[in-house]
């Protein structure tokens, strides 16, 4: 050492100088990486952009959106859109400007983590499937009736403590499947899509506190082909659903309050047995395989 200043070997100058090196390079890469990522989102988004002006298909799923893109909501996009796939996202908030895909038949926002729609979504006046299912709704809009077009809507797999009172009026409604959410009675709102002159399927299964009786209203519903309350508390089947529906082959009643031997003392029981046997042996006729639990009585 001279003059209190340590020395270093050539060799350490020379590790010192490519350390500092490495560290620069090392930013550098990740720089370009960022930009290089960045510019092939971009790119990938004005070709997805492309796709949906020439299409009407907007397909955005698992691309780890927070939010819809922007650009599905430009008047040209926009205008176009007749099917909004953002499935399998991290989206939280649909923005009200959603209410200007009037044109849209299909929207599928499964598996995200949206807690409520927004009052604009009212005006996709031509929407006829409705996909929600493993969100974090608690709640559906009280003027769901406005969907003019709504004929499949899918909210298994949320929060829902009831459905809004105007669900019966959704006259277009042809199945909807409320599995796995958090209600509690079939009430009044639950009772109304009785009016559903053209519903086929009803799924409730998995509420696993929903408590009391098929509603008698559902007679009303004459279409009905598959009712599935399976895992619920649900204590008995009027006769006249079985009377009315005569299109009624599935009734699935699994893990219920629901006493089998009452059930099959129903008026309305036998004449739903023969359509139910009849079309398991349409099936096994045809081939088509099905597992066990799709060919027994489906009320253990």
């Amino acid at each position: 050492p001279r003059g209190g200043v340590s020395s270093m070997s050539v060799d350490e100058v020379f590790a010192r100088v490519a350390n500092a090196w490495n560290e620069v390079t090392s930013s550098v890469d990740a720089a370009w990486d960022a930009a290089w990522r960045s510019r092939n989102r971009a790119n990938a988004e004005e070709s997805r952009k492309k796709t949906a002006l020439a299409t009407g298909i907007v397909t955005e799923r698992d691309a780890r959106h927070a939010r819809v893109p922007p650009y599905v909501f430009e008047r040209d996009v926009g205008a176009r859109v007749r099917v909004l796939d953002l499935a399998s996202n991290a989206i939280v908030d649909v923005d009200d400007a959603i209410g200007s895909l009037r044109n849209a038949q299909k929207v599928n926002l499964s598996f995200n983590a949206v807690r409520a729609l927004p009052r604009a979504f009212s005006t996709l006046v031509n929407l006829k499937t409705l996909d929600l299912r493993g969100n974090k709704l608690t709640a559906l809009p009280e003027d769901i009736d406005s969907l003019l077009a709504l004929e499949d809507l899918d909210v298994r797999e949320n929060a829902l403590r009831a459905l809004p009172r105007t669900i019966g009026k959704c006259k277009r409604l042809r199945r909807l499947d409320a599995s796995a959410n958090a209600l509690t009675t079939f009430d009044d709102a639950i009772a109304g899509l009785g009016n559903c002159a053209d519903l086929e399927v009803i799924r409730f299964a998995r509420n696993r506190e929903m408590r009391g009786a098929l509603p008698v209203a559902w007679a009303h519903a004459v279409k009905l082909k598959e009712i599935d309350v399976d895992d619920t508390k649900c204590d008995g089947v009027p006769g006249e659903i079985l009377l009315a529906c005569d299109r009624l082959t599935t009734l699935s009643l699994r893990r219920t309050l629901v006493d089998v031997g009452t059930l099959k003392r129903t008026d309305g029981f036998e004449s739903y047995e023969s359509r139910r046997q009849g079309k398991h042996n349409k099936q096994l006729d045809s081939r088509v395989l099905l597992d066990d639990s799709r060919l027994d009585e489906r009320l253990r």
